[in-house]
């Protein structure tokens, strides 16, 4: 679960990369689950109770999110691709440790 916090962590300091880096007014989403994947890192620190279902769901909707605007961005998008590959990441290994904990 330390990992999942970690990969978590990473994914809130890149969204907030790219709202420093190209300001809030166009960004707002980036902003929203910049505050969402590090209020979730530190409940899966804190190993809060249904938290694995949280980020699945939290996760599948900005990776959603994110592959649905992509094209529609007018910006570099190098930091946008390294955020959609963490959050297939995420996905993976939260669904991982939601196998696992269904199957013991």
């Amino acid at each position: 679960m330390t990992l999942l916090a970690l990969l978590l962590l990473v994914n809130a300091v890149l969204h907030a990369m790219v709202v420093i880096r190209f300001g809030a007014r166009d960004n707002l989403p980036y902003l929203l689950f910049m505050v969402i994947y590090a209020a979730l890192a530190i409940a899966v620190y804190l190993a809060a109770p249904y938290i694995l279902w949280a980020v699945l769901g939290l996760s599948l909707l900005g990776l959603l999110g994110l592959t649905l605007t992509i094209g529609k961005i007018k910006r570099d998008k190098a930091l946008d691709r390294l955020i959609w590959l963490l959050d297939i990441g995420i996905i993976a290994y939260t669904a991982a440790l939601l196998y696992t904990a269904i199957a013991a």
